[in-house]
């Protein structure tokens, strides 16, 4: 598998087998730009850095027979992070949605981590 395939191809499957080392790839670049960026740069890459990684876990779900669709609730906790993040400095909601969107990312990379994949063909396709 190669690098459109895994990161900017979401019709498909990818199995537990390549999900570990693309995900580590992925939060290696999410670190290093988070370490070495900072102010707005640094936000707009890790920014950048979500459409890859939706696309590697809407594999992985379709791997498992789920649909991408579950992929919305932390895309919306993510936004609405970002969004009160820009627009309210500072505030109680702005933490906790913000931990709440980390949770989810979390959960849902663990998920894909330690989920079975379909042996079997699925409507998305053959197994990786």
């Amino acid at each position: 598998m190669n690098f459109d395939t895994l990161f900017a191809n979401p019709k498909g499957r990818t199995g537990q087998k390549l999900f570990v080392p693309a995900l580590l790839v992925l939060l290696l670049a999410m670190a290093v730009y988070g370490f070495y960026t900072r102010g707005r740069t640094g936000q707009w890459c890790l920014l950048v850095l979500l459409a890859p990684a939706l696309v590697l876990h809407a594999r992985r779900l379709h791997d498992m027979g789920k649909s991408a669709i579950l992929l919305l609730v932390p895309v919306v906790l993510v936004a609405g992070g970002i969004y009160l993040r820009i627009a309210s400095r500072g505030s109680q909601i702005e933490v906790a949605v913000t931990l709440a969107a980390l949770a989810s990312c979390a959960l849902f990379a663990l998920w894909g981590l330690i989920g079975k994949g379909q042996a079997e063909a699925n409507k998305y396709g053959e197994p990786a």
